[in-house]
């Protein structure tokens, strides 16, 4: 046998007597499942990105925006004189309960809206909606903020909660799991859905004063008339026509 041969011989019998006593050390591989946003509440206002040129939703409407406008005076000069001592004072919860957040303070402004994107989105007639600013709001678990999916009816285009932080405002909420929807989310806003917190006429504690509508938006479009005395809009308040019986 030449040296060679002798030599690849004894090499291959010496890798088998070494591999089965061999370790192989892997390192695990550290994820970041949830982003860093899910982390550190307040619900930072500076969350997705602001696209100027995007303002409107399937109706032409971007309500929180709207809102952000028409509520600016209270929220800039007031922000809930109450919310200081940053107690929650209401909490709310998808349909499944894997959503649950707290809000601070009362609402800045509570309305109905009679639109048709709303009446699809609820499969209801209108919308019940509590104006806050985003900083009121507090999801008190890494659960809940893992099963908020977000949706742009502008782009038509949606975001899972590990893709949160490149969202687009304004965007629709809703739970991923039930799709219970939760609140329309704005650059300053969040407009939630006052269904969600669970008050009823009879119950003990009733419909709090600051969750009673101030006006119904968009009434032209309404399917139900209510007959109430407060102010009715044909778009957003202040930003259109009043609404006037013929």
């Amino acid at each position: 046998m030449s040296r060679i041969a002798t030599t690849v011989f004894i090499c291959f019998f010496v890798f088998l007597a070494l591999v089965p006593n061999s370790k192989l050390v892997v390192e695990p591989m550290s994820l970041e499942v949830a982003p860093s946003w899910q982390k550190s509440p307040p619900y930072s206002q500076s969350f997705g990105r602001d696209v100027s040129a995007i303002h409107s939703d399937d109706d032409g409407n971007d309500k929180a925006a709207a809102a952000s406008n028409d509520e600016h005076h209270n929220y800039h000069t007031s922000n809930n004189n109450n919310n200081n001592n940053n107690e929650v004072h209401y909490q709310a919860s998808c349909h499944c309960g894997r959503v649950q957040y707290e809000v601070i303070g009362d609402p800045l402004n509570a309305k109905l809206c009679h639109c048709r994107g709303c009446q699809k989105l609820h499969g209801a007639p209108l919308e019940w909606v509590a104006v806050f600013a985003k900083d009121q709001v507090r999801f008190p678990t890494p659960t809940s903020l893992e099963h908020l999916y977000f949706y742009s009816s502008a782009l038509d285009q949606g975001w899972t909660s590990v893709q949160a932080p490149e969202r687009i405002l304004p965007v629709k909420v809703s739970c991923s799991h039930c799709r219970t929807p939760i609140a329309d989310e704005g650059r300053n806003m969040w407009l939630a859905f006052a269904t969600l917190f669970g008050f009823t006429e009879e119950g003990e504690q009733g419909i709090p004063e600051s969750f009673r509508h101030s006006c119904h938006l968009f009434y032209n479009q309404r399917c139900i008339h209510i007959p109430d005395d407060k102010t009715k809009w044909h778009g957003h308040r202040n930003q259109s026509p009043e609404w006037k019986p013929s």
